[in-house]
């Protein structure tokens, strides 16, 4: 091959050596339930601990029933909504790698064959660079940067959304389980007393109605008991959602068939309230990075008013066969347009995204501030049943047992006084779960766990 059509030809291979091959990825929803529905904690693998941290040597096993924590990790790992964000930080972290590109020369060819009986032609030949505005390139770069940041930002956003529903469906669950065990009691009771009633009937000492009113409470305790149960069937598939598991997948939780504890925690003054919410709110870093990057993008307008300038060779052959080489420049004139609509815009943008971050804040001081008195009223809740209710309810149960004992009441009286111990305790339960949420919802305002002083478990079986 002639040199002179060698140099073009290696020009135009090495073009192509660094382009990419398209492969198709098709999406098969089949194939994507098919995923969906095999999913088996049997054959799981950690891959996410706590919000953006990776555990590599992690040791899991369900076999013995899930704690808290391990409802995390699978939940950090395997929701949908948590693996769609992280595939979402690739398109931020390719716009680092576009920002730290240069444009690509521009080359531009003319041939003008002579006129009017001039022979020979003209040929013009150029291959302009374009040149960078001073502070341009780290600009776009800052700007990329910043962009994912705030993706990055808005993943860990979302992973402290996905561990506080995670902490609140477990919650929900084991209290609509403890919900079955004393409507399930409450049943028994109604059965006794129906049982009583129909025995006492069949010898005349029970009236049709009396038999008939006991009758009717224990079919209510019978749909009491469903209504239960169903509950915790609904709760288990919501806590199913989240971990991203099957909706029927029998998941095992460590807590079924235990009392719910009372969490102890220190009190908070508004300081270190303050405190901890701005170094721990995510959304506070997400907003932040959306802050520093539209302030780059505000300078990026600003260098873009100046005219850009494009360097490069020049070629020339004349009429008479003279060639000349030398240098071409390219000089953008700003006579009409400097940038002025984009660098009012971008102004505006970096003004609203400020007033953004402020509204943010004021909302989530507003919601910690809320939490911690939901916390307080709660704890005094629990504390004053802990205090005035519960020993009450021990001695009068105490009382009740040694006067059936010594048959100085009757079952019916018995009955009815352990029913109400039962009520009693389904009051204190709804008091725990609702301090329990409290807990959890002022650790999500804070954006991190409160420290607590000690655990102890409630004073009575649930």
């Amino acid at each position: 091959m002639p040199p002179f059509r060698l140099g073009p030809v290696l020009v135009v291979a090495s073009i192509l050596t660094g382009c990419t091959t398209y492969r198709a990825a098709p999406l098969e929803t089949q194939t994507e339930l098919d995923a969906l529905r095999q999913r088996d904690l049997r054959y799981f693998v950690v891959e996410h601990g706590r919000e953006s941290s990776v555990i590599v040597d992690a040791k899991f096993d369900p076999s013995d029933g899930l704690d808290e924590d391990e409802l995390v990790v699978v939940a950090l790992t395997l929701n949908p909504e948590l693996q769609a964000k992280r595939a979402g930080t690739g398109e931020a972290a390719a716009s680092l790698i576009v920002a730290g590109l240069w444009p690509n020369p521009q080359i531009g060819v003319s041939a003008r064959p002579g006129i009017d009986g001039a022979s020979g032609y003209v040929l013009e030949g150029d291959l302009l660079f374009q040149l960078l505005r001073p502070g341009e390139s780290d600009a776009q770069k800052k700007v990329a940067g910043a962009g994912l940041a705030g993706v990055r930002a808005d993943l860990v956003t979302e992973e402290y959304r996905v561990v506080a529903d995670v902490r609140q469906q477990r919650l929900a669950v084991l209290a609509a389980e403890r919900s079955v065990a004393l409507f399930e009691e409450a049943a028994d009771l109604r059965k006794l007393s129906a049982d009583l009633v129909r025995k006492q009937r069949q010898i005349g000492e029970a009236t049709e109605l009396a038999s008939s009113a006991t009758e009717l409470e224990l079919a209510e305790s019978h749909r009491d008991v469903r209504k239960a149960r169903t509950e915790l069937a609904t709760e288990m598939r919501a806590l199913n959602r989240i971990l991203g598991l099957p909706p029927e997948y029998p998941l095992k939780l460590i807590g079924f068939g235990e009392p719910l504890t009372v969490i102890v925690l220190d009190d908070i003054s508004d300081e270190e309230l303050d405190r901890r919410l701005v170094a721990g709110r995510p959304e506070l870093r997400a907003k932040e990075a959306a802050f520093e990057k539209a302030e780059q993008e505000l300078r990026l307008a600003v260098i873009g008013q100046y005219p850009r300038l494009g360097l490069g060779p020049a070629f020339e052959r004349e009429l008479g066969g003279e060639k000349s080489l030398g240098i071409g420049l390219s000089l953008e004139l700003p006579l009409f347009n400097r940038n002025q609509g984009e660098i009012a815009e971008k102004q505006a943008a970096r003004d609203r995204v400020r007033a953004e971050y402020v509204a943010l804040l004021h909302r989530l001081r507003s919601d910690a501030f809320s939490a911690r008195a939901t916390v307080r009223a709660a704890k005094a809740e629990v504390e004053g049943q802990e205090k005035d209710i519960l020993p009450l309810l021990r001695r009068n149960q105490e009382l009740f047992e040694g006067a059936y004992r010594a048959r100085e009441l009757n079952i019916v009286d018995w009955i009815t006084a352990q029913e109400r111990a039962v009520n009693a305790r389904r009051e204190y339960l709804d008091a725990l779960v609702t301090y329990r949420k409290a807990v959890i919802e002022i650790d999500v305002a804070m954006g991190r766990p409160l420290a607590t002083t000690t655990t102890r478990p409630s004073t009575r079986p649930n």
